[in-house]
């Protein structure tokens, strides 16, 4: 993993109060949070459909009559399974981070 530095400026009275573990806790909660945002809609998919994403994609692509509003509902439970994918690694990465 590439680390990048960045420096950020603070009023004074903030930065006298808060150190970079700090703010890395709060970049951290930032990831955790937004992972189980995504994770929580795609849940709501699954208990809608009664299946994993996997398996409700491979029936509605493989369906002989197309369903709109199941297809609708594939594109954006995909949408939430690829951001819930993109924050979890977020989150992971951001724990090798050390302040």
């Amino acid at each position: 993993m590439a680390l990048k530095e960045i420096k950020i400026k603070l009023p004074k009275m903030l930065a006298d109060d808060i150190s970079a573990k700090e703010i890395v806790g709060m970049v951290m909660d930032k990831a955790v949070t937004t992972s189980e945002y995504y994770r929580s809609r795609c849940k709501e998919f699954e208990e809608k459909y009664g299946m994993r994403f996997s398996t409700f994609k491979k029936k509605v692509e493989s369906a002989k009559t197309e369903n709109t509003a199941e297809w609708d509902d594939m594109l954006v439970w995909e949408g939430f399974e690829l951001a819930h994918a993109e924050w979890k690694n977020k989150s992971r990465e951001m724990k090798k981070c050390e302040a």
